[in-house]
């Protein structure tokens, strides 16, 4: 039960400086109290504790003012201070003036006196001095009449049986073992704890000595006009008072508690969850029950306890033992919360059981509150017993993923305390480390940033240090999905080294595989350095180490990966000299080689393509660089020039040169003519014709002509 939902005002309600009443409701009388003045925090209780100065409840009905505090040396440790100021009384009558106060110091010492689980404990005894009154107790969030007054419909019907529990088991302590009668049991009377438990308080009205079947005279008598909104008054709530107690001559005793009980069963157990009676129960008969607005199993146990007979009316123990609370979740909660007193045998059976009743989501066990305040905080308890381990932390871990179960406050406040203390646990079953292990990011997801790196981290570091095949599988197939929830420098430093120690460590083949198969998934979160020069060198020292298949065809998948990260040229200069070794394995199998050939020559065929690829944009950017310079121009109307490269070949050698070449016989090599550059000639010059040979016979054209041919004919006669 959340106390921010029992500290607002109820709607439609003006607030007031009175919480819970109209503003006329708070100037009601003479005896109506306003806020704490700041006189009254002088109280020696009010400063030995941090108190706030708000009060987080005040009732006229319950007189004292509810403080919440810490201890100023424990913050974490809270209380709760009940706070009177006498200046409130002073205009009263003296005799009235002196019967609240009288009321006030016997609740305290009273509930001082009186220790039961489901009364209110009491840390700090009264503390009376000339302005004030006080008293410190464990820490409560309200009460059932603030619950009321805000949202009657808020908590199930389990939860309502569960208080009306709560409160029964402490009105049967009162009457069975203190042999006292309550006789101011109302909702203003009791008060709840942030586990969401009822406890009982305001016995300052409460009569000693009582046995059932004997009435008492009564201490008060309900004056006219002693039920005024806003009044302070020494007598208990009429309303929720026996007709024995109202009527003259008045008488109380056992039984009057068990007529306010049915009363308040009444009002929480109904359909519309309002009171029977609007005033005292003068003229009461048990025949204003209806039998249709309560649960069947109700409805008897009811016309009982509201008999207007005191003799007819059910004890406490049958009350509790009826079949309304014949209940298999309310037992199990009750069972529940009596789990340290039980013995071994018993606990564990309870514990096995629970899983199958917390199965079924329409139990009224599997509402979200309940199982927040009332069952996770009582499992957690059961951790102090190590023997639990194995049965209790699957239950709890399987109720905070429930959907809004739990969330990062409250796992914090309620869950964490009694969980954490098992991550360093020097014995713990091996199935709850597993359990951790696989929903680890659950937990990570729920503790703070702190937590995280000072328990949850050295806890994964040390699983990771284990030789158990079991643990290590879990924890080597978390790390891929928890690395992002840890500082790269932590899984670098830390995470990455106990790995890589593991993979060179370890003699078991399917952690090896484990090993591998986690860095393929992580090892992109890493710089380039730390794989070149950490894991790539672990891979080469595992290669000479173990070279059976399934670790080779491991170490493949994670080179392929890497060559896809790092580059053609780490492929080229690192990668590729790791996987050739690899193809002359003799232990790989035909279809194993097959792979490891088509890897490696995917691998070269990246760094081929990487390098053509840079070839091309390197011939594509001389091209752009040409263009822009002019370059295609000039080339075209440069007069072309044949090198000597481009010169023909020499003339072959006559065949006794080739012979004899190298000996005296041997002739000269003729040199074959140096070809003229060939020059691309401009045209000629367009000039007159010349006249024709065959018109100009003797003409000086032609006679050089035939004084050639007159020479030679005589040369060749005078030769004949």
């Amino acid at each position: 039960l959340k106390p921010s939902r029992l500290t607002r005002p109820a709607p439609g309600r003006p607030v007031s400086r009175v919480h819970g009443a109209t503003p006329s409701e708070a100037r009601g009388g003479p005896c109506a109290g306003p806020l704490p003045s700041e006189g009254a925090m002088g109280n020696k209780i009010l400063t030995a504790y941090d108190v706030q100065k708000e009060p987080c409840y005040y009732s006229t009905e319950l007189k004292w003012r509810l403080h919440s505090a810490s201890f100023k040396e424990r913050p974490d440790d809270k209380l709760t201070i009940f706070l009177f100021e006498k200046k409130h009384v002073e205009k009263c009558p003296k005799n009235t003036k002196e019967q609240i106060l009288e009321v006030l110091r016997k609740d305290a010492s009273s509930l001082q006196r009186l220790r039961h689980p489901h009364i209110l404990s009491v840390v700090e005894a009264l503390s009376e001095e000339r302005s004030t009154l006080a008293f410190a107790t464990k820490p409560v969030v309200g009460t059932v009449s603030q619950l009321l007054e805000h949202n009657r419909h808020e908590l199930s019907n389990l939860e309502m049986k569960c208080g009306l529990l709560d409160v029964a088991e402490a009105l049967q302590f009162l009457h069975q073992d203190a042999k006292t009668a309550h006789l101011s049991f109302s909702p203003h009377a009791i008060f709840i704890d942030p586990q969401g438990k009822w406890l009982l308080g305001g016995l300052g009205h409460s009569v000693s000595g009582v046995q059932w079947g004997q009435l008492v005279d009564c201490p008060f008598a309900f004056a006219p006009g002693s039920d005024t909104p806003g009044q302070l008054s020494h007598e208990p709530p009429p309303r929720y008072a026996a007709p024995e107690m109202c009527n003259m001559p008045c008488k109380c005793g056992l039984e009057s508690d068990m007529f306010a009980l049915g009363l308040l069963t009444y009002e929480l157990m109904s359909t519309e969850r309002q009171p029977l009676l609007r005033g005292a129960p003068r003229g009461f008969t048990a025949n204003i029950v209806r039998q249709s607005s309560i649960p069947a199993d109700l409805y008897p146990v009811l016309q009982k306890i509201l008999s207007p007979n005191p003799a007819e009316r059910l004890t406490i123990a049958a009350f509790i033992n009826s079949e309304f609370f014949m209940d298999v979740n309310v037992r199990a909660i009750r069972f529940l919360e009596q789990l340290n007193e039980k013995d071994e045998t018993q606990r564990v059976t309870f514990l096995k059981g629970l899983p199958k009743l917390l199965a079924d989501p329409q139990s009224l066990l599997c509402s979200q509150r309940v199982l927040r305040e009332r069952v996770l905080p009582r499992l957690c308890g059961a951790l102090l017993f190590p023997s639990l381990y194995g049965v209790v932390v699957p239950i709890i871990i399987g109720l905070l993923k429930k959907d809004k179960v739990s969330d990062p406050v409250h796992f914090q406040a309620k869950i964490w305390p009694s969980l954490k203390p098992l991550y360093s646990a020097k014995e713990i079953p091996i199935e709850v480390v597993t359990l951790f292990l696989k929903e680890l990011d659950l937990q990570v997801s729920l503790a703070t940033q702190a937590d995280q790196q000072a328990v949850l981290l050295p806890f994964l570091l040390r699983c990771l240090e284990l030789q158990e095949p079991v643990i290590l599988n879990e924890v080597l197939e978390k790390v891929p999905f928890l690395h992002k929830k840890f500082e790269y420098r932590q899984v670098k430093d830390q995470i990455l080294p106990r790995m890589l120690q593991l993979l060179l460590g370890s003699s078991a083949v399917k952690v090896k595989v484990q090993v591998l198969m986690g860095l393929s998934r992580i090892f992109e979160i890493f710089d380039k350095n730390t794989i070149t020069d950490v894991i790539l060198v672990a891979f080469e020292k595992l290669t000479k180490m173990d070279r059976t298949p399934a670790v080779c065809m491991c170490l493949l998948g994670c080179y392929d990966a890497m060559s896809k990260f790092l580059g053609p040229k780490i492929t080229s200069e690192r990668i590729l000299p790791l996987v050739g070794p690899l193809l002359v394995e003799e232990s790989l199998s035909s279809e194993q080689w097959e792979t490891q050939l088509s890897v490696f020559k995917k691998l070269l065929q990246r760094v081929e393509t990487a390098r053509r690829k840079d070839y091309d944009a390197r011939k594509d950017a001389q091209s752009v660089a040409d263009h822009a310079l002019g370059g295609d121009t000039a080339s075209s109307t440069a007069p072309k020039v044949e090198t000597k490269a481009e010169a023909k070949p020499a003339e072959p050698q006559d065949f006794e040169s080739l012979l004899f070449a190298g000996t005296a016989k041997a002739k000269p090599p003729t040199p074959a003519p140096t070809p003229a550059p060939t020059l691309q000639a401009p045209p000629p010059p367009a000039v007159a014709p010349a006249a024709s040979a065959g018109v100009d016979l003797f003409g000086g054209g032609g006679g050089g002509g035939g004084g050639g041919g007159a020479g030679s004919s005589g040369a060749a006669g005078g030769s004949s």
